[in-house]
């Protein structure tokens, strides 16, 4: 019998009944799994943010095994000349004069043409930079104008910019080389359809000798430490090995500009700082994920987790790494002003730092670099794939599988329960119907003798 169908025999609601019965047995194994499902979330959940926390100690921890001594550059007067500098510079001071800035060679069209869309004959431009390859440029009905020798100039490649300017008495056409320096000159040659390449007729008014130079190309020059040099551009990145000067504008005589190259101690101080916020944080972590609260008598949700206690070990024994230059007196992290409290969090004393790259900066940057190192492979041991944290969460996903696997048993198991609650109660239903049967039954055959006396009764009066 269905368990909706229950009840007909008896008129009671026994499939409430029966759902009641199953919900009670149900209930109790659930909240169970329900409680032991969310507990074991909550660590999979806490191991995921400490391997997170890790990571980001990882990478500062990256930043400190590959610090080097690196430089800075900074310049008396940045309007004039700005500079780069990479880890080959040598520490010190440079006195640099700038006499003059390298200039690109511009040319102008001495004819002047009516308009921008005046005509100026076919034929065959041929453009040269230098000693660059030549470029040959075609002049047809398409772009017989001054618009398209423009707009066919910039389009070719020829490392040239054409423009046209009109300087009030006409529109002038005006070529500049892209590259600066006093070898880079234009060279315009003409095939002229009309014939003659030379004349102010035609396409040869773009020849060269009927260009008018407006302005010279030129070389820098500077005066470095009492050295001239010379460049073809403004940007100077062979003069002075590892620097690139940038040149800006030009200095008066006698009174050159200072450019510095000292070494980068921020890096060093910015990559420090980094390291400590993140192996704080770590710290945080652990603690807040194993504290005990005395009042209420709970414990965070890894309280006691071994795993996390050696986190925490391994890490303060990383700190007492020794390293460091052979001979050098920085020899441990406390030489550098890093600090440890009670907590296990650190901290940093700034004049301790300074003070330490003051005396040894190579000595610094070496400690660095070991001490990071070592800490790094304990960290990884931890957080890497295929670690210890790695391994706690598959196991903890395992069982949470296994919880799972429980509720396909509970839920089979309540089936049977509810199966045998329905025969149970389809019994009792039939058996209850059949006694109300009787019931009626007898009832009938009893009115039916009470009727038969009160009848006897009537007649024998």
């Amino acid at each position: 019998m269905a368990i909706g169908s229950l009840g007909i025999g008896s008129g009671l609601d026994l499939s409430a009944l029966v759902r009641q019965l199953v919900t009670a047995e149900r209930q109790p194994a659930e909240n169970r799994l329900l409680r032991r499902e969310a507990n074991l979330q909550a660590q999979l959940s806490a191991f995921g943010t400490v391997k997170s926390g890790l990571s980001g100690l990882s990478s500062a921890l990256d930043a400190l095994k590959t610090l080097q001594v690196g430089r800075t550059v900074s310049s008396s007067d940045s309007t004039r000349l700005t500079a780069t500098v990479s880890q080959s510079a040598d520490l010190g001071s440079y006195s640099i004069q700038v006499n003059a800035l390298a200039r690109a060679q511009s040319l102008a069209s001495e004819f002047r043409f009516d308009s921008a869309d005046a005509e100026v004959g076919t034929g065959t431009l041929t453009l040269q930079v230098g000693d660059g390859s030549s470029v040959d440029i075609v002049i047809d009905e398409d772009n017989n104008s001054l618009r398209g020798v423009r707009d066919a100039i910039n389009q070719s490649g020829a490392g040239v910019q054409a423009s046209i300017v009109n300087d009030g008495t006409g529109a002038r056409l005006v070529l500049t080389s892209s590259s600066t320096g006093a070898s880079n000159t234009i060279s315009v040659t003409v095939s002229d359809e009309d014939g003659d390449d030379a004349d102010l007729a035609g396409l040869s008014r773009l020849a060269s000798n009927n260009l008018e130079q407006v302005v010279a190309a030129a070389d820098a020059e500077v005066i470095i430490n009492g050295l001239t040099v010379t460049s073809a551009s403004n940007t100077l990145d062979n003069a002075v090995e590892g620097l690139t000067l940038n040149l800006r504008g030009t200095t008066q005589e006698g009174v050159p500009l200072t450019v510095t190259v000292g070494e980068n101690r921020a890096s060093v101080r910015n990559a420090v700082n980094a390291f400590i916020e993140a192996y704080n944080g770590v710290v945080d972590q652990v603690r807040e994920l194993t504290k005990y609260d005395p009042e209420t008598q709970r414990g965070a949700v890894l309280v006691g987790d071994g795993t996390l206690r050696s986190i925490r070990s391994r890490l303060s024994e990383g700190l007492l790494q020794a390293g460091g230059l052979e001979g050098s007196e920085l020899t441990n992290l406390v030489n550098l002003g890093i600090r440890s409290d009670r907590n296990g969090k650190l901290s940093l004393d700034s004049s301790a730092l300074d003070a330490a790259m003051n005396r040894d900066m190579e000595g610094v940057v070496a400690l660095l670099n070991d001490v990071s190192g070592g800490l790094k492979e304990r960290v990884e041991g931890f957080s890497q794939t295929g670690g210890l944290l790695d391994n706690r969460s598959e196991g903890l996903r395992t069982r949470i599988r296994d919880i799972d696997r429980q509720r396909e048993v509970l839920e089979l198991r309540m089936e049977k329960f509810e199966a045998r609650l329905v025969r149970q109660f389809s019994a009792m239903d039939a058996m209850v119907g059949q006694l109300q049967n009787t019931s009626r039954y007898l009832d009938q055959q009893l009115g039916a003798l009470n009727a038969m006396l009160n009848q006897s009764r009537t007649r024998n009066r």
